[in-house]
């Protein structure tokens, strides 16, 4: 279990050991919150949801507001918190929050409150998500200039990834709004100080939650113009099999008339009969590919 307490002299969290002061936010792991597990209301619930944590969502209560927390983004978080009017606790059992959490340390300004602590630890994780979003929106861009001249190995299949990916992102923000505005509306655990704060956190979701729509319209444009690219490239290939196939049926017919090999036919026994044909067979090809450029086929 690691424990901070609040410094009112700079407005930091430092970490102490257990007992020393009033804790404002512990981190603690699956196997002591199941050591502790009695000293929690609805720890059944919550050790069912720490099996699978697979949304965010928050749980208020008369004294307390427990909930869960899946963040999506290039690492993968997921954890339960547990906040009261004193002291707000992570519960995670990956043991990659701790290491996060002390590299946000810094970060965290008067967070005086287990309300404000848990809504700038939702904002940090949100921090950089506009500039995820345009990595994903430049390589959406060089996708599309890609289409623009062949279609590359493997494109849908990148672009399903990304599809996929989006949705997850815009469910996740779709979570954290309709939690921080139900956060913002509570009376409890305490009166919530910060609820102009978390109206400002449901606007940034909001709007990186329309940002999301716009990348998942790109996508549907990317795959509608992949599927166009793909038609007309086997209507391409079936325009040059219909042409090599109207070029030789005469030659078929020729052949095919001239294989029957009737003892009365004149021309098999005629002198110049071979390269007569010859030059029949060169004639009609050479009308046909005049014909088929005059068309614009070929």
């Amino acid at each position: 279990m690691t424990e901070y307490v609040y410094n009112d002299a700079n407005g930091t969290l430092a970490s102490v050991k257990h007992g020393e002061g009033r804790t404002l936010f512990k981190l603690i792991t699956a196997d002591e919150f199941r050591a502790m597990k009695e000293s929690f209301p609805h720890h059944k619930e919550m050790l069912r949801s720490l099996g699978s944590v697979r949304y965010c969502k928050a749980e208020p209560y008369r004294d307390h507001i427990w909930g869960t927390l899946r963040i999506p983004n290039k690492n993968e978080a997921r954890l339960l918190f547990y906040m009261t009017a004193q002291e707000l606790i992570f519960i995670e059992d990956s043991g990659e929050l701790k290491p996060w959490v002390k590299s946000q340390l810094p970060k965290l300004n008067n967070a005086s409150t287990p309300e404000l602590l848990l809504l700038q630890f939702m904002q940090l994780a949100v921090e950089n998500d506009i500039l995820y979003l345009s990595h994903i929106e430049k390589e959406l861009d060089v996708m599309e200039d890609s289409l623009l001249t062949d279609i590359p190995d493997d494109f849908f299949g990148v672009l399903t990834r990304h599809r996929r990916k989006l949705s997850e992102l815009n469910a996740y923000y779709e979570q954290l709004t309709a939690m921080s505005d139900m956060i913002a509306s509570l009376d409890a655990p305490a009166p919530i100080a910060a609820a102009e704060q978390w109206s400002r956190f449901s606007m940034q979701t909001e709007r990186l939650e329309s940002h999301v729509h716009l990348l998942q319209e790109n996508v549907i444009q990317l795959r509608e113009l992949y599927q166009a690219q793909l038609d007309a490239k086997q209507n391409k290939v079936m325009c040059i099999l219909t042409v090599v196939t109207t070029l030789f049926l005469p030659l078929s017919l020729l052949t095919g008339w001239y294989g029957m090999n009737f003892a009365n036919m004149p021309e098999l026994h005629w002198r110049y009969a071979y390269p007569c044909v010859i030059a029949i067979t060169v004639a009609i090809i050479v009308f046909e590919i005049i014909y088929f450029k005059k068309k614009k086929i070929l």
